[in-house]
């Protein structure tokens, strides 16, 4: 298809869904901050391709910066419209959308002194294993394995310096973040890939969620092809997750 018949299938699109459920065209996510991504002035990568999404409907969007937990309970409890950045099937309780927006790169953290060798999701049976609280990253890997949530990703580093902890597991970037801010010397320490995983949004379960959801995914049909969309991510450096 075509830039200018995408652009007609949009216009269509909107004068399809003008007849909105949602009396408030004022729609709020919630969302904790990541570097480039999610910033606590509500710009950034993933803000501006879900105010992409919505904003040629005539809405207008803002975010509840929060801790990542509180920004998951803030959905459960229906005080927002939903939450940015979840796995597919995190929690049972919000609506997922087809598209997501992004995938990231999970990595597995060893100590070099700890005697641990990663060959793969196997080589984490039966060690302990490590990650930030509510991200539940035990449902993605093929194999039972045992693990202890932590609030802070700043403690990864002592635990497994200390022997508290066999792998940490989880995004690259925010891994990388904490290099950073806490001058982490990276050679001892290994790093290596474990799997993607994409990213949605995760709506509220409410009639105004479910709505939002459908044109989420009506809008992404056709918008992750244009120029306009992609280059919002090429603008911030990161590779389109669509190709």
């Amino acid at each position: 298809m075509n830039t200018p018949s995408i652009f007609l299938c949009m216009i269509l699109l909107l004068v399809s869904l003008s007849g909105s459920p949602i009396e408030d065209a004022h729609i709020v996510f919630s969302s904790d901050t990541w570097h480039d991504l999610t910033r606590s002035d509500e710009s950034g990568l993933y803000f501006d391709l879900i105010r992409a999404v919505y904003e040629p409907h005539g809405y207008t969007v803002s975010f509840e910066i929060v801790p990542y937990a509180r920004s998951v309970y803030l959905v459960q409890d229906t005080l927002v419209d939903g939450w940015v950045a979840s796995f597919m099937d995190e929690k049972d309780f919000p609506q997922y959308p087809r598209w997501h927006f992004d995938r990231n790169r999970q990595i597995a953290v060893s100590h070099v002194d700890g005697g641990q060798t990663f060959t793969g999701a196997e080589s984490l049976v039966g060690k302990d294993l490590i990650w930030l609280r509510d991200f539940n990253l035990d449902q993605y890997l093929p194999y039972d394995v045992t693990y202890e949530e932590i609030d802070y990703i700043s403690g990864l580093f002592s635990m497994l310096k200390e022997g508290r902890a066999d792998f940490f597991i989880g995004a690259e970037s925010d891994i990388m973040d904490a290099v950073a801010e806490y001058d982490i010397d990276t050679s001892q320490f290994n790093f290596d890939f474990v799997m993607h995983l994409k990213l949605y949004m995760a709506f509220a379960q409410t009639e105004r969620g479910d709505y939002l959801k459908t044109l989420w995914d009506k809008t992404m049909d056709d918008l992750h092809r244009t120029p306009e969309f992609r280059n919002i991510y090429k603008n911030y450096g990161y590779p389109i997750p669509f190709d």
